[in-house]
């Protein structure tokens, strides 16, 4: 059973990774088109300039902010696993070496 906890508990793992993967590509697509449509806003050069750059720093910072909510997620994930082998507790297993009844 706890095999199959962390089996299953990596798998979750592995999808949250995907999202993570996803949700930097999602970002950083949709803060370049941001950037790039930045004129669209507004025609005065100076606004369309600080809007463009604000928006490319998010791009830019993307990568950080989704690297820090996929360990804080994966903190979680394993952390839940962890949690839930300990309440599955140690299951007592017979000692082959040492039988009980060996003079019988």
């Amino acid at each position: 059973m706890r095999r199959l906890v962390w089996i299953a508990g990596l798998v979750v793992l592995g999808l949250w990774s995907l999202v993570a993967w996803g949700g930097h590509a999602l970002l950083d697509w949709s803060s370049d088109w941001a950037a790039a449509n930045a004129d669209q806003v507004s025609g005065v050069p100076e606004i369309v300039e600080t809007l463009s750059w604000a928006v490319r720093s998010v791009g830019n910072a993307s990568e950080i902010i989704v690297l820090i909510v996929w360990a804080l997620g994966a903190l979680l994930i394993l952390g839940l696993i962890g949690l839930a082998n300990r309440f599955l507790g140690q299951r007592p297993r017979p000692s082959l070496s040492h039988p009980r009844n060996w003079r019988t």
